[in-house]
């Protein structure tokens, strides 16, 4: 073998181009084979990482699909609470031709809490974005702009989060209409 090869002093382009072509052929082969047979197997793949498969084996899999939004034009549009260190909680909905949109925090224990919000307001083909975020002491009720006067509609989303990093407490957050 090794007088073979010592004796090839040069390699014709033509065997190169061929020898590529072929490589190439048995990998797309390879591809295709293992894409179109794949595995037949009835058995668990525990190759499987997290979130493919059976969503109804992963952690949390059997959690019921979360609700509507819900709509209103006055009253309590969405409540949410939550509970543990540094515990957020998020509550949103549709107001009907708002007039005013309000936002209510309450914690325990008694503690700093961020709140942030954003409100979407739809008019005749016109939308206007308005969000912010503040600083608070619970409980405590605050009105927020609406971007734009006599919407048809306002998506509203609200979020409030504890900030005391060593104690373990509970939020809730309240957006209001009207």
């Amino acid at each position: 073998m090794k007088k073979f090869v010592g004796k090839i002093t040069e390699i014709e382009p033509l065997y190169l181009i061929a020898a590529g072509v072929l490589v190439g052929v048995l990998i797309i082969a390879g591809i295709f084979i293992f894409v179109v047979v794949g595995d037949d197997s009835d058995e668990p793949n525990p190759t499987l990482g997290v979130g493919e498969g059976d969503p109804s084996q992963l952690p949390g899999g059997k959690r019921r699909p979360p609700k509507q939004a819900p709509v209103v034009r006055t009253g309590l549009l969405d409540e949410a609470r939550r509970e543990g260190r540094l515990a957020v909680a998020q509550a949103r909905g549709t107001v009907l031709e708002p007039s005013r949109v309000r936002i209510r925090v309450r914690a325990a224990p008694r503690q700093t809490v961020t709140v942030n919000y954003q409100l979407g307001c739809y008019r005749n083909r016109r939308a206007k974005v308005g969000r912010g975020s503040y600083r608070t002491r619970p409980p405590d009720t605050r009105a927020v702009a609406l971007p734009m006067s006599s919407a048809k509609s306002c998506i509203v989303t609200a979020g409030a989060q504890l900030t005391k990093v060593l104690t373990s407490g509970s939020i809730s957050v309240q957006i209001i209409a009207g």
